[in-house]
């Protein structure tokens, strides 16, 4: 019996239920899980090198023996990237018969990849995504409503395969309008609700007027989520909300918050991470290979995320077994070389924090002045704002947090351009692009 056959042997006898996979999750460690990752590792790549035109061709580019290879380490300076996805024919990554597929754009490129799945994989990341929802509370006699948009994206259907793996009433309400979505979730009282913070921001400000039920949490993905809207609307629902952390590359399933410490636990059964290229402070793009794929395997895929592991100690949850990262601060084709600095919609989050009166919806644009580098702030300004008392905390924030880029500032370095806009403008309930460089047309003129 080969390493495949054995672990699909032992999935077949002892890890078809939640509730298995849990007491199974109780008594791993970290080692064991480590040398699940090799085994599962050294069949990915014997199943890419047979069965995949990109990963032969690229191998033999690289002069990789994949016999030899037994970590990301031995892959030397090769990576699969998006441009991968987005340039090279769908066919060369396929190592078998797809039977779903679905598209991601990223956040800051128009030309879609496509991501091609069988069933048995779906279900099998519901498996794993079903054991960190029992971390967070979900049980089979809870109600869950999802408020997901189904057009050509994963995230509905990573929700719908977690909760049938649990074995929970789901009730599937799609990316409505807030008000409908609200009122017809209402009648089946939920106790969990999934959806995008752009979505469930909305959802909660009816249920603010409206009245709300009781709520074990709520679950918001595919968009990042500052600490002040999730206070609200823990505030508005008296219970907990939790972010899951995933691509449409990982079928969403990359790790889900720690209930514990904060950051995300990665999905390291169904994964192998790393995090390369970092900086003195450890930050830097996380990297993965898919160990559950038959389809379209993913070999030290590029994530453009940027993150680091968690500093803050071991948790105390279900997932311990599992490494952590922290916070996504923000992604490598966002990040912008300008006279502020390497800047990253991170910053900006950090500036705009705890000015009550703007919304979460901004945007931040670097143009070219007539000198220098123009940084426009793009907010929207709530009922009754006063702007210049936005511009003025936003002053003293950048004083307070990013003390050189105020230097900067004061010696003229580059110049700020502040523009309102109301409530609801930006982002058209879409997921928002945080930062754009636009000096590109100056330069070319």
């Amino acid at each position: 019996m080969n390493i495949d056959s054995l672990f699909g042997f032992v999935d077949h006898l002892f890890l078809r239920s939640t509730a298995s996979r849990v007491r199974v999750a109780r008594h791993l460690s970290p080692h064991t899980v480590r040398l699940l990752q090799r085994a599962k590792f050294r069949v990915l790549m014997e199943h890419a090198a047979k069965h995949s035109r990109f990963y032969q061709e690229k191998f033999r580019e690289h002069g990789i023996d994949w016999r030899k290879v037994r970590s990301h380490a031995d892959l030397g300076d090769f990576f699969t990237t998006a441009d991968d996805l987005r340039t090279r024919p769908i066919e060369d990554f396929l190592c078998g018969r797809p039977e779903f597929g679905f598209e991601t754009t990223g956040t800051s490129m128009g030309v879609n990849k496509r991501v091609y799945f069988s069933y048995e994989e779906m279900k099998e990341y519901g498996r794993d995504g079903a054991v960190g929802m029992w971390n967070l509370g979900l049980r089979p006699d809870d109600v869950v409503a999802d408020g997901f948009d189904y057009s050509f994206w994963n995230a509905p259907f990573t929700a719908y395969y977690t909760v049938e793996a649990m074995g929970s009433f789901h009730v599937i309400g799609a990316f409505v309008e807030p008000r409908e979505f609200y009122e017809r979730i209402r009648g089946y009282k939920p106790t969990v609700i999934m959806g995008v913070p752009t979505h469930l921001v909305r959802v909660t400000e009816v249920a603010e007027q409206e009245g709300i039920w009781p709520v074990k949490f709520l679950l918001l993905g595919g968009e990042n989520l500052s600490e002040r809207t999730r206070k609200y609307i823990e505030g508005v629902w008296q219970a907990k909300v939790y972010l899951s952390y995933g691509q449409t590359e990982a079928f969403g399933c990359n790790g889900i918050e720690c209930p514990d410490k904060g950051g995300y636990h990665l999905s390291e059964l169904s994964l192998v991470s790393e995090v390369t290229d970092t900086n003195e402070e450890g930050y830097g793009e996380l990297t993965y290979s898919t160990l559950n794929r038959n389809v379209m395997p993913l070999l030290r895929y590029r994530s453009a995320d940027i993150t680091r592991w968690a500093t803050d100690g071991e948790c105390n949850c279900l997932l311990r077994f599992t490494p952590r990262i922290a916070k996504i601060i923000g992604r490598s084709d966002e990040l912008i070389n300008c006279s502020m600095g390497n800047i990253s919609p991170y910053w900006f989050e950090e500036m705009l924090r705890d000015i009550p009166q703007i919304t979460d919806d901004w945007q931040v644009i670097v143009r070219r002045g007539d000198r220098d580098d123009r940084i426009e702030f793009n907010m929207e300004l709530r009922p009754g704002g006063d702007a210049e008392a936005v511009k003025e905390q936003l002053f003293k924030n950048i004083q307070e947090r990013f003390p050189d880029c105020w230097r900067y500032y004061t010696k003229k370095f580059f110049e700020f351009d502040f523009r309102f806009h109301p409530p609801r403008t930006l982002s058209g309930g879409r997921k928002l692009r945080r930062l754009i460089d636009a000096r590109a047309q100056a330069w070319a003129e």
